[in-house]
């Protein structure tokens, strides 16, 4: 019998991969190399939430806020409606490697920015786009553990929001994370890629970890649609081979 309450991904099909969406209050990870949608994704989520009412925070970790937002007008999503409402904190944030060491000590600092951006309302879903940013150019390992692992712990523990962190690997990397251990810290990954077919590169999409729930195993392909943003299409396989069958 299901005991766990879900939040959705904003994506109909790929909260039926997870087994009916994400736990709530918990934190996952969306994995994948560089242009392939994960913003697109955690925007979708986003979006979700403030359809329904919810407090939103996205936090821009290499990029100027301003871009995300005119991306996101550009597939047709005016997020600026929810800023003006109350309701979308979205923010940027830099961290230097040189004060990893020292910051990685007061990672509740960061916390604190959240809880205070959001002016003490209580916020639902948080995004974190990408988390590797926070941690580029750090030379100890340890440290970038401890920092990213109290980040997500004080989250989930003062905050309580469903959390999306994305994070970028290299291209044709097999690896799910950037320093890998994210995945660790999460309750679930979910994986975008690109997969190079008979001269057409083709978007997949897959859950990789999903802790407490029964999820469906296949690779799926899909597509990147102006006002739907990322629509999920027919698993890997079946368009493998259609190809192969031909017309």
């Amino acid at each position: 019998m299901e005991t766990f309450e879900r939040v959705s991904t904003g994506i109909p099909k790929l909260d039926q991969m997870l087994g009916g969406g994400l736990l709530k209050g918990r934190t996952y990870l969306v994995s994948g190399e560089t242009g392939v949608g994960k913003t697109i994704l955690s925007l979708q989520f986003i979006l979700d939430g403030l359809k329904k009412g919810e407090q939103c925070i996205y936090v821009s970790l290499d990029e100027r806020i301003e871009g995300v937002l005119r991306g996101a007008m550009s597939l047709g999503w005016n997020l600026w409606e929810y800023v003006d409402s109350g309701l979308f904190y979205p923010f940027e944030f830099r961290l230097y490697a040189e004060d990893l060491r020292k910051f990685g000590k007061e990672s509740r600092a960061f916390v604190d920015a959240l809880a205070k951006i959001a002016h003490g309302k209580n916020v639902t879903r948080i995004v974190l786009d990408p988390i590797s940013a926070l941690a580029a150019g750090a030379r100890e390992e340890l440290v970038i553990r401890e920092y990213l692992r109290e980040i997500v712990n004080m989250i989930e523990e003062r905050l309580g929001a469903t959390t999306l962190m994305t994070c970028d690997i290299p291209t044709g990397s097999n690896k799910l994370s950037r320093f890998g251990f994210e995945e660790f810290l999460s309750s679930g990954v979910i994986v975008l890629g690109i997969t190079r077919f008979y001269g057409k590169l083709l978007k997949t999409i897959y859950v990789r970890k999903m802790r407490w729930s029964k999820v469906d195993p296949a690779i799926y392909t899909f597509e990147i649609r102006p006002m739907e943003g990322i629509v999920i299409l027919e698993p890997l396989s079946e368009e493998m081979d259609k190809s192969l069958i031909g017309p």
